[in-house]
């Protein structure tokens, strides 16, 4: 018996459409291979410092239960997210600076020095692509108009994981709350490194309430021709309160050349200032007017 052979059109259109089955199965297994690939969370880098990069300050708020974060330079970044770790000392320490006994049995005799570690984490919505924002972070928590607050709050980090396209970045700086009154009129950075001693009396120091300090992870367009030597901080104050005039100093792993000096950015005027520069070693040394951003430069090689 002999076998109909179907019509040129036919065989055309079978293979017409296996051909369109084949690239269909090709089409999906190539897409659900890209989107896999788009939501494999990237590799984070550690960003210690990019001049040109995204970078925050902090301010303390008035009556020092709150930061005040605000993020510079994030246009082009798809997401942000933010973690505030810190310690918090215990209500009986914190009021009467006793020790309390530990269930754990840490320390001597079973005593600790009263301290817990507190963490916050948050999330900046960027969808509309702004290049600051501004948000205010609890050292506690609220519920129903009523907060509960930690205590003796000083010393934290806070780490910035910020996500472009494909590629994950993740900062970690340091900060230091604090009162001048407390101090005796001198202020330091998490490390130590930077020293701010504030020339008033101890009304003037009263009134300036809380202070905060912290390196920063990118900074201001730098003046022409200038690079940064070591860290960038941040000094400031609460809104409305200002930082009266100082000596400023600061420290470096190793020795400057004889050109670089201290300056400052005042966060009003937006604009830098060279300082009146001494330098001793590792040590720089000037006097400035007042809170701002400070950082070592010398001239670009």
């Amino acid at each position: 018996m002999k076998l109909q052979q179907l019509p040129a059109t036919h065989k055309t259109t079978i293979i017409l459409i296996g051909a369109i089955f084949v690239l269909g199965i090709l089409g999906y297994f190539g897409y659900q291979k890209f989107t896999s690939q788009k939501n494999t969370p990237a590799e984070e880098v550690d960003l210690a410092f990019d001049g040109e990069g995204p970078f925050a300050i902090l301010s303390p708020r008035r009556d020092g239960n709150a930061l005040v974060l605000n993020l510079k330079r994030t246009a082009s970044y798809d997401a942000i997210t933010y973690e505030l770790a810190y310690t918090s000392k215990t209500e009986e320490v914190a009021m009467e600076g006793t020790k309390i006994k530990s269930t754990s049995g840490d320390g001597e005799g079973g005593a600790t020095s009263g301290v817990i570690d507190r963490g916050v984490q948050g999330k900046i919505d960027t969808k509309d692509k702004k290049g600051e924002y501004e948000q205010e972070i609890l050292f506690g928590t609220c519920s129903k108009n009523v907060c509960k607050y930690d205590k003796g709050v000083e010393n934290g980090t806070l780490t910035l994981h910020i996500r472009k396209r494909d590629k994950a970045y993740k900062m970690v700086t340091l900060w230091h709350l604090q009162k001048p009154v407390i101090a005796l009129g001198s202020l330091s950075s998490g490390d130590g490194h930077l020293i701010y001693k504030v020339n008033a009396d101890r009304a003037t120091l009263t009134n300036i309430g809380f202070s905060i300090i912290n390196d920063l992870s990118g900074a201001p367009k730098l003046p022409y021709g200038k690079e940064v030597l070591g860290k960038v901080y941040a000094l400031n104050a609460p809104i409305a309160k200002d930082v009266p005039q100082g000596d400023v100093s600061l420290e470096l792993a190793q020795n400057p050349s004889s050109e670089a000096k201290i300056y400052r950015y005042d966060l009003n005027k937006t604009a830098w200032q060279a300082l009146d520069t001494k330098i001793d070693g590792s040590k720089l040394s000037a006097k400035a007017d007042g809170a701002g951003i400070f950082a070592v430069l010398t001239n670009k090689k």
